[in-house]
């Protein structure tokens, strides 16, 4: 079984990002992997590391939260409980973008 692409490269590691991995967008509007945004935050922290970790850790949370939603969804059948899972994946993603600014901010991960 072959693996689905994006539409998108990471702009940290310029390598294509495929479905299956985890992934968040910058406030630059490019779309980088978890694991290279990650790696890069840790190396170039403004702040403790402990501190930085705890919130990386956070945002791979949220997007795992994000992908169990995706696959989640299309298994409920009533309408009430779909919105319900739509609304938290929602959250999830609200979440997500806000950590990844976090990450930014306290990092030098986009220079």
């Amino acid at each position: 079984m072959s693996r689905a692409p994006t539409k998108w490269k990471c702009d940290l590691c310029n390598n294509a990002i495929y479905w299956d991995e985890l992934f968040t967008y910058t406030s630059k509007k490019n779309v980088v992997h978890f694991n290279c945004f990650k790696d890069k935050a840790l190396k170039t922290t403004k702040i403790d590391e402990k501190q930085i970790r705890t919130i990386v850790d956070s945002l791979e949370d949220e997007l795992k939260m994000i992908t169990l939603y995706k696959q989640r969804i299309p298994l409920v059948t009533d309408e009430e409980v779909k919105k319900f899972m739509e609304q938290a994946e929602k959250d999830a993603e609200k979440n997500s973008a806000m950590l990844t600014r976090a990450v930014e901010k306290l990092s030098r991960v986009l220079e």
